[in-house]
């Protein structure tokens, strides 16, 4: 479970003379003793928000405005994938999304959103101060706001972490509004695809028309094995999509160098052209999975059958 940074709070400063005004007059000064607002009357010192990673600000939001609410309320959606560690194709500057009781229910705002679909106890466990709607609970109510590519990635990375889909499916539920599409969502995730992007790469592909590709289909190269994101056995092709982490993250490049990193890669690609089977390997980056009129001409001129026209672009992901 992610943390949040350390919050201060107004109303447990009274005593030491700290009230809401003067936490918020601090929020407007330079210096040392800076605080930047997290929600209401909640602060967090400057230096710590701006060490802080987007996922970690965003949890330090959540906790301000849960621990505000009370306990009925449980942390879910974008929400719970934030403290669950599960990603966000559209990043994390989103609002807090929170589910309450029907009696407390108050419509929705620019920074937070409350849900009331019921949230029965073994849909939500203790984090902290807070609580927080199970892994197949939060995958659930993501599938159910119906974005597709949303929910395909959350699924992906729940399977990957071991949850069972049959617990994806029986926390949909057999009457929420949604269900059909939540149910097709969670039939097509597959713990296998290794990063969002993956993930964002197999819908897009189905998008497209493309035939299934077998994913992390393994080759063995002299004494090597290497493992592809996505083969297209029929056409010969072999697609990878690579993200700027894998060069730039220190956890991805396992002590080697950004040099080194390269010159590995383009070992990988050489060995894996040498594989009679494999006609041509195209590397995607994040941005070519957002531009599919682009995509499609590079998979048709590889060889690849697009059946579909692009429809609609990631960009247009909202909630």
């Amino acid at each position: 479970m992610h943390e949040p940074l350390p919050i201060i709070r107004a109303s447990a400063m009274h005593e030491a003379g700290a009230d809401a005004t003067t936490l918020r007059r601090r929020t407007t000064r330079e210096g040392p003793d800076r605080l930047v607002r997290v929600g209401p009357n909640a602060f967090v010192h400057h230096r710590r928000w701006d060490a802080a990673g987007p996922r970690q600000r965003y949890v330090t939001r959540v906790y301000a405005r849960l621990g505000r609410l009370g306990t009925r309320a449980t942390a879910s959606h974008d929400s719970a994938a934030a403290l669950h560690g599960l990603p966000a194709l559209h990043g994390w500057d989103v609002p807090v999304h929170a589910t309450v009781p029907t009696s407390m229910y108050r419509g929705r705002t620019d920074t937070l959103v409350l849900h009331t679909r019921p949230a029965a106890g073994h849909d939500r466990v203790p984090a902290g101060a807070i609580h927080v709607t199970t892994v197949p609970r939060t995958v659930a109510d993501i599938a159910l706001v119906g974005d597709f590519r949303s929910g395909v990635a959350v699924a992906d990375a729940a399977l990957r972490a071991g949850w069972a889909r049959e617990s994806l499916h029986a926390a949909v539920g057999r009457t929420a509004r949604g269900r059909v599409l939540a149910s097709s969502i969670i039939e097509f995730a597959d713990g296998r695809s290794g990063s969002p992007a993956e993930s964002l790469a197999r819908v897009v592909f189905r998008e497209l028309g493309l035939p299934t590709p077998v994913l992390q289909q393994p080759f063995v190269v002299g004494r090597r094995r290497y493992e592809v994101d996505f083969w297209f056995p029929d056409e010969g092709v072999v697609v990878e999509v690579d993200g700027l982490a894998k060069y730039t993250q220190s956890r991805y490049r396992n002590g080697r160098t950004q040099e080194q990193v390269i010159l590995d890669e383009k070992r990988r690609h050489e060995a894996l052209l040498a594989v009679p089977a494999i006609r041509t390997i195209i590397r995607l980056e994040w941005r070519d999975l957002f531009d599919l009129e682009a995509l499609a001409l590079r998979l048709r001129s590889a060889g690849l059958p697009c059946a579909h026209r692009p429809v609609r672009s990631a960009r247009d992901v909202r909630r």
